[in-house]
């Protein structure tokens, strides 16, 4: 034990326990032989995340608005003598070597943002969630968003293996999903951090059918009880599984039992659940979907929504249930309600998802150019804009005044339009300050669990801004790639990856949809040359530093030198792809094999089951089928 730290806790709670030997350990790792008092405690309780580190005569007061700031007080303390976490996992990890404090350390802050927020996607083990919500804590964000019940579809595309015959599938089944969902949420709460769950899959359970993922029905309509199959949303005079997938099927709410049956499980789960701080309750997923019925017509599917809000409201009152709701917007549910009012907004959370909004743009500099479309049902169409998208928010907000957040989508495709990332990364830094401006607290992103290849650059921005969004872009480039391949190189990697983002722009997003943008494919095609050769000019560098470093930083240049080597078959493929060669889809394999036999060291970093999704629909696009 370290016998010269001394931490006394003003409080007794687990997550100030949690940090007592948070801040035992670090300072041992780091050799601290000076004697020093580390007092914590809780000051101005509040939900808000707030941290106050302040001198005394032996050490430290690291003082929180609640006990998750505590912790974030002490893995602030941590970084300001120098620990850094540059990615999740212990390959980010690095340890100063410490043999005094300095004395004069005072930081009293707030965050901008009440919700900070992770959500899992993509393929994952149970490992890359807990190195992720590890690492989350130690960069200040306060939740964690388990999509469905155990998030089995995200578990399965990892340990199945199926996009890379190089790994061999593992076992893992619902018991197993269980045991993971057991681990992460015991791993949440040790850090004060808040639970999030469910989502889409309502639909289903009001059937009484398992809505844990997106598989295709097994029994058709046929699974579904006699007496509740006309509860399926209507839709050309049919009532069946929409596409044959039960979670994107909807319901016929305008029936009252369907209504109640959704509420009834959500109160169900709630009471079950109580270490659950937020249900989400979505819709269906998919669009275009809703029923058509006689009945339905009569209103917008987000009054029937608004109805089931207020009765889960009054359920969950009635029953002395705390749990905060989140209600979604998205989709077919963009269009506010015409008819309906919230009569409870202190339940609920309005979540606003533009899911097809452009990342090219931020919310921040762009103003609307179509507006809000017609209602017109099952014939809708969604705005591209992002100014357009928040003027349907806007709506909303117009008959609801409570908390909200933006659940947005940086890091789960868009981050792979361009693995540079400095166009996406100014994007979604522009977003999230700009939060503010649309009345909303704080960010759910929804997304991939490993984001750290080449670099951890994007979720150092998510991080950074939401904790303080009068942050410079600049200043968090600098700390980021800093602390990451060290002082004094870091400029040729940021110099490098900023010019390959400002060359990647043009073939950013799709250049054939909806038609040949000939501008920019010539763009593309021209700057593809210029790429290559930066990439061979920089490589030699890259490669020796790769060699020469240890720790983690010296991962940071080994995993930097393997993105050059995916550049040197993934350049010749977008060429392939902005030329529509037939030899484009050949090209493109190459891609996927490289990723395929290096996921073994690179999994940590990159979800290469997501990223080979997302490169094939470039190669659909070029071949016309989209």
């Amino acid at each position: 034990m370290a016998q010269n730290i001394s931490v006394i806790k003003k409080k007794k709670h687990p997550t100030i326990d949690f940090a007592a030997s948070q801040i035992k350990k670090y300072l041992k790792k780091a050799g601290l032989t000076q004697c020093i008092q580390i007092i914590l405690d809780i000051e101005n309780q509040s939900n808000e995340d707030t941290i106050s580190i302040q001198p005394h005569n032996s050490g430290y007061f690291i003082t929180g608005s609640n006990p998750r700031s505590v912790l974030f007080g002490v893995y602030r303390f941590l970084s300001e003598l120098g620990f850094r976490w540059i990615r999740p996992g212990n390959r980010g990890e690095i340890i100063p070597d410490i043999k005094s404090i300095r004395k004069n350390i005072r930081i009293n802050e707030k965050a901008s943002y009440k919700y900070r927020t992770l959500c899992i996607e993509g393929a994952t083990s149970l490992q890359h969630i807990l190195d992720l919500i590890d690492w989350a804590a130690k960069n200040g964000m306060n939740g964690y968003f388990i999509q469905f019940d155990y998030g089995t579809h995200f578990f399965k595309r990892w340990y199945s293996h199926q996009d890379n015959p190089y790994m061999k599938p593992e076992k893992f089944d619902e018991d197993d999903a269980r045991k993971a969902v057991e681990i992460i949420t015991e791993e949440v709460k040790k850090r004060g951090m808040r639970l999030e769950k469910m989502g889409h899959g309502w639909t289903c359970r009001a059937l009484g059918i398992e809505g844990e993922g997106w598989d295709p029905a097994k029994n058709s309509i046929s699974e579904i009880p006699e007496e509740k199959r006309n509860w399926i949303a209507m839709i050309d005079g049919k009532r069946e599984f929409f596409k044959n997938v039960p979670l994107n099927t909807n319901l016929c709410y305008s029936n009252p039992s369907v209504r109640s049956a959704i509420a009834d499980a959500i109160v169900e789960y709630a009471e079950k659940h109580l270490e659950v701080d937020a249900i989400h309750l979505w819709l269906a997923d998919g669009s275009n979907n809703n029923c058509e019925c006689e009945n339905c017509q009569k209103a917008r599917v987000s009054d029937f929504y608004v109805q089931i809000l207020n009765e889960l409201d009054e359920k969950l009152t009635s029953r002395n249930i705390s749990t905060k709701i989140v209600f979604l917007i998205y989709v077919d549910l963009l269009w506010q309600p015409e008819i309906e009012k919230i009569k409870n907004p202190d339940r609920f959370i309005i979540m606003f998802a533009p899911i097809t909004r452009s990342y090219i743009q931020s919310f921040a500099n762009t103003k609307p150019e179509q507006g809000i479309k017609p209602y017109i049902k099952n014939k809708l169409e969604f705005p591209k804009n992002a100014a357009d998208n928040m003027l349907y928010l806007q709506k909303w907000q117009e008959m609801f005044n409570g908390e909200g957040v933006d659940f947005d989508y940086h890091v789960i495709w868009a981050c792979y339009y361009d693995l540079n990332h400095f166009t996406i990364g100014n994007v979604l830094y522009r977003d999230i300050v700009y939060l503010k401006n649309m009345n909303l607290h704080g960010f759910i992103s929804c997304q991939n669990q490993r984001v750290s290849f080449p670099t951890n650059f994007l979720m150092d921005i998510l991080a950074k801004t939401l904790w303080n969004r009068k942050i410079s872009f600049e200043k968090i480039v600098q700390e980021s790639f800093s602390d990451a391949f060290g002082t004094n190189d870091s400029k040729k990697v940021i110099d490098f990856l900023r010019k390959m983002s400002l060359l990647w722009k043009p073939m950013f997003e799709p250049v054939f949809i909806p038609q040949p943008d000939e501008k920019r494919i010539a763009a593309g095609i021209k700057n593809i040359k210029t790429m290559e050769k930066l990439c061979a000019q920089f490589k030699p560098f890259v490669a020796r530093k790769a060699k020469s470093t240890t720790g983690a930083t010296g991962w940071s240049w080994k995993y930097l030198n393997y993105y050059l080597e995916l550049l040197e078959v993934l350049l010749p493929a977008m060429l392939n792809y902005l030329q529509r060669t037939s030899e484009c889809r050949q090209k493109f394999e190459q891609v996927f094999e490289f990723l395929r036999k290096n996921e073994k060291i690179l999994h940590p970093t990159l979800d290469v089951s997501t990223y080979i999704k997302v490169l094939q629909w470039r190669v659909n696009e070029a071949e016309g089928n989209t």
